[in-house]
């Protein structure tokens, strides 16, 4: 009986990571609205493109495409929603960039939204999710297309991952993503569970029976490292949730082309709200740095033909 017990309890546990309780899409857009953070009528009246792309394990992943007035047919940022949430959670952000002229691509995750079902691996496979998206982007809109990516917690971790996989973003933007899945879950089933961290190796190898990743396995600091694609850090002062030590781990880690945002104040997935004046403009910074630079050195080249 303890046995039976113990048995569904781990099983338990682990779900809560692969078959989280997720928000609707219905809810999750109708919460932004509330909160002020996404601005309906403007999104209403901006051009999309809504389509599925199919994953390379099977599932379509739900797709929207918002296409500013005046676009180039060139410039993509691709936002990656967090744990639990959907695409709409990403269109806090679409604004920033849509300003700068960049069409932004919104899209739900495996197994949450619209997407197919497959268990969540905070990362793992998600990086190959978007690489997916990166094919789409080339394909759609030719192969100079410029495109960038950003991520919030889980979609942050995503961004990261994918730079392992993928060179050809021009640049990353990570808000509040955890270095490693390992440290990550040590910290809250100890802040906020009161449960041992021996559970955890176990809990990966159940992991790794059911879904075929173990938690060591989601390290963006190991991925950091060799990386040459510039990155931008950002993570609230105030967070809790996922220290923000773990951004300023990943940022000691780059060699170069990298920046930190510290947001005071800020808790988890909030500095964009806490300081949306600030945010805005550390990352247009940022993007338009290295956005010239490709562009000047795409020139350069073409000089020398």
């Amino acid at each position: 009986m303890i046995l039976l017990w113990l048995g569904t309890f781990l099983w338990g546990l682990s779900n809560m990571i692969l078959r989280p309780k997720r928000l609707s899409s219905g809810m999750v857009y109708k919460m932004a609205v509330r909160d002020g953070k996404l601005n309906e009528e403007r999104y209403k009246k901006i051009k999309k493109k809504q389509f599925m792309v199919l994953s390379d394990y099977g599932y379509k992943l739900s797709c929207e495409l918002l296409i500013p007035a005046y676009w180039n047919n060139k410039n993509i940022a691709i936002l990656c929603h967090g744990f639990s949430q959907c695409k709409y959670k990403s269109l806090i952000y679409a604004e920033i960039f849509i300003k700068m002229g960049f069409a932004v691509l919104i899209y739900d995750h495996r197994n949450h939204g619209l997407s197919g079902k497959a268990y969540t691996s905070m990362g793992y496979y998600e990086k190959y999710d978007l690489k997916k998206l990166v094919d789409w982007c080339l394909k759609a809109y030719g192969s100079d297309c410029k495109i960038i990516t950003h991520g919030e917690s889980m979609g942050a971790t995503t961004v990261l991952l994918h730079l392992g996989i993928d060179d050809r973003v021009i640049c990353t933007i990570a808000d509040c993503a955890y270095s490693d899945l390992k440290e990550l879950l040590i910290h809250q089933l100890k802040s906020y569970y009161h449960l041992p961290k021996l559970l955890i190796p176990i809990e990966s190898f159940i992991t790794y029976l059911r879904a075929g990743f173990r938690y060591e396995d989601v390290s963006c600091e190991s991925v950091i490292r060799k990386v040459k694609t510039p990155v931008l850090f950002i993570h609230g002062k105030k967070d809790s949730y996922v220290p923000a030590i773990m951004s300023k781990k990943m940022y000691k880690s780059k060699e170069r082309n990298k920046a930190l945002y510290l947001v005071a104040g800020a808790g988890h997935g909030k500095s964009c709200i806490v300081n949306p004046k600030g945010y805005e403009e550390k990352v247009e910074k940022f993007v338009k740095k290295y956005i010239d630079q490709n562009y000047i050195s795409e020139k350069a080249s073409s000089l020398c033909i």
